[in-house]
């Protein structure tokens, strides 16, 4: 059974590859576990959206951004061989491809005797899911999760196999300008004891392709002293650049997570930023939501498993056989001033390794942006030729739970005292994390598992249900979800063993913390404990029984809470009040709170806001200050009885202290004028 699914998705991804040329070529989200990661067709990914931990935590600042809390700026790959001859017949001594964000979609078609021609090619990127993605229906809309159009454009068109061996893979593949073609399936988890990493399986082929074409010129050289190398820029926290003080300040260094002489991983943290002493914190003279810890985790990224040679399937534990740290793109063609053989010589050298367990700054404080390269090689590879790589991105640290509350004492103590000391020594325990996150990483690729069981699979939860449903009814919120998770059989033994649904709600913000308010076998629940004025966020799970866990026997699994989560949408849902029926009922019209204060703590997570009650179904809201100016003109168009603003003018800017206007204009009801009192 394992390997009729992993055939199906090599099989599946060899059609994309030659039958989808250019297709679907920009980025592909894997945003099913709490790591959430961007994948894109040249290995120069994220910029400013990797790596973001725990996923579902927004950056309100950057709506555009489809990543949220970010840890790495950005990352690339650069190949690397010797004595090699170009489809110009020059004979090259040195050659290299690749770096950050260093693509190009058209090959030269006549070659001079350049040195500059670094770039990566691309040729394919497919996302593969095992079932359709849940639609996730809010008051008759569909909401768009994962980034918007491109949300549209990689997961409506995601190519479904039921036999893949994960929930979604993204397959990419690129060729590097000497003829030696990556394959990549980047493999993300949902169930939660598996959901801090990714495993991406890479395949580097002597092919002699250029943007998937075989060129004649390479198709028959042998590619000497062949190198790989994977290099990240980490950004810790991302968040940091709108809300934050102390941001920009990460540390990079190598571990042996496994052992000694097992495989050196690049990891990296937030540290201290020289002009700020204390971690990345929310500035509350800023915005008081941001009050928390912004860079929790810790990030850590190389092999796992590399072929010893391309006739050696073994694990060859010795590598990466060349570690640096460098000062973001210093060893970038397409920004430094270096010769090929001068890139190849610092990325490349056999046995050049940064020291373990050194945070960077130790061996060099003039690096302020610490990208780490690891890189295999070297490798002898004839025309057909494979090597093989397994990389892993995994992730640890404090949950939000306790960002949330370090950045209360913090505020309290001014961001100075003991308590700074203690919140030190809890940031600290994220390395264990990291470490645990990464011991389960290696059992995936390096078991032991039981007979049938191979790299790649962990035991799955139920399938989340093909709908879920959210919709407004009066003073209730209505939920309802269909069957599937029930209906469908454990992916791995086949045997039925779904237990029941667990619904979860926050109040406020799609980043809150959410509470359990169901659990049952039902596809309906009425959520009658709710308030006017007061907006909800729901996610649903289906979890099983646990017979079926063959990794943990009788541990039930849980599945992601992010296929069925009303949170892709940065607004949720309210009850609403009945309309008035009457002109006469105008005059009960109000504005809830009022006065509004700053510190006021009417509708929870949403502290600027106010509510206009006892509305028509539909009117016209204008509001003007004391003066007279037209500030905001609402329209009310939803047919309820209210009607919230977020204190904010058509330009987007808070409004000030005052006594405000508002004028509802609800045609035949008549009009009704108003005043409210805003303290800032």
């Amino acid at each position: 059974m394992q390997r009729k699914r992993i055939a199906s998705l090599v099989l599946l991804s060899i059609v994309f590859v030659w039958s989808l040329v250019y297709a679907n070529t920009t980025k592909t989200f894997m945003k099913i576990g709490r790591l959430w990661m961007v994948y894109e067709f040249d290995g120069a990914e994220g910029w400013a959206r990797q790596a973001a931990w725990p996923g579902g935590y927004p950056i309100e600042a950057f709506s555009g951004t489809e990543i949220w809390d970010a840890n790495v700026r950005k990352t690339g790959t650069v190949a690397g061989c010797v004595n090699w001859t170009g489809p110009n017949g020059i004979h090259y001594d040195y050659w290299t491809s690749g770096a950050y964000r260093t693509y190009n979609y058209d090959y030269p078609t006549v070659w001079v005797g350049r040195t500059d021609l670094t770039t990566v090619y691309p040729v394919t990127q497919t996302e593969i899911q095992r079932w359709p993605p849940p639609r996730v229906i809010v008051n008759g809309k569909d909401i768009i999760p994962d980034g918007g159009d491109n949300y549209l454009k990689f997961h409506e068109n995601a190519k479904i196999d039921p036999n893949l061996i994960t929930e979604r893979a993204v397959v990419s593949e690129w060729d590097y300008s000497m003829g030696v073609t990556l394959h990549r399936v980047a493999y993300g988890y949902a169930t939660r004891k598996h959901q801090d990493y990714n495993l991406l399986d890479i395949t580097l082929t002597n092919t002699g392709h250029i943007k998937g074409v075989q060129l004649p010129e390479l198709a028959n050289q042998v590619v000497h002293g062949f190198w790989y190398t994977e290099t990240c820029n980490p950004w810790n926290s991302h968040s940091g650049r709108q809300f934050s003080f102390g941001a920009d300040d990460a540390i990079g260094e190598y571990i042996q997570p496994w052992g000694s002489d097992n495989h050196r991983l690049y990891l990296f943290y937030d540290g201290d930023n020289a002009n700020s002493p204390e971690k990345d914190w929310g500035d509350p003279s800023k915005d008081s939501r941001w009050v928390r810890l912004l860079s929790p985790a810790w990030i850590a990224e190389g092999p796992v498993y590399v072929q010893t040679s391309p006739t050696d399937k073994t694990d060859d534990v010795t590598q990466p056989r060349c570690t640096i740290i460098g000062d973001e793109r210093e060893y970038d063609l397409g920004k430094k001033v270096h010769t090929m053989q001068e890139q190849y010589d610092m990325l490349f050298t056999e046995g050049k390794h940064w020291p373990l367990n050194t945070p960077h700054r130790e061996v060099n404080a003039a690096i302020k942006r610490p990208s780490g390269y690891e890189s295999i090689g070297p490798f002898e590879l004839q025309p057909g030729e494979s090597i093989e790589v397994i990389w892993v991105w995994a992730a640890g640290g404090l949950d939000m739970k306790k960002c949330r509350e370090l950045g209360g004492k913090a505020v309290a103590a001014n961001f100075t005292g003991p308590i700074m000391d203690q919140i030190e020594t809890e940031f600290k325990t994220g390395r264990d994390s990291i470490l645990q996150t990464l011991q389960r990483a290696y059992w995936n690729v390096h078991g032991p598992k039981p007979d049938g069981r191979s790299r790649f699979d962990v035991p799955d939860p139920p399938r989340p249900p093909a709908e879920f449903r959210v919709d407004v009814d009066g003073p209730t919120i209505v939920l309802s979800w269909t069957d599937e998770s029930e209906r469908e059989p454990d992916f791995d033994t086949g045997v039925k063993d779904f237990a029941g649904y667990r619904l979860y709600r926050a109040v406020g913000r799609r980043d809150s913390t959410y509470y359990l308010i169901y659990e049952g076998t039902d596809h309906k629940y009425v959520d009658r404990d709710v308030s006017l004025g007061h907006q909800y966020f729901y996610y649903l799970t289906a979890f099983d029984d646990g017979s079926q866990n063959w990794e943990d026997p009788g541990v039930s699994l849980e599945s992601s809470r992010f296929w069925c989560w009303t949170g892709w949408a940065p607004e949720g849902v309210s009850p609403a009040t009945a309309p008035i029926e009457n002109k006469a009922d105008m005059d009960n019209i109000k504005v809830v709170p009022n006065p509004y204060s700053v510190g006021g703590k009417t509708y929870p997570g949403e502290p600027d806001k106010i509510l206009f009650t006892g509305l028509p179904p539909k009117c016209t809201i204008r509001i003007y200050s004391s003066s007279g100016s037209l500030v905001k003109k609402l329209e009310h168009t939803n047919g309820s009885g209210s009607e919230s603003w977020n204190l904010r003018t058509d330009y987007n800017q808070y409004i000030a202290s005052d006594v405000y206007i508002y004028v509802v204009d609800a045609g035949s009801f008549g009009k009704h004028v108003g005043k409210f009192v805003v303290v800032r």
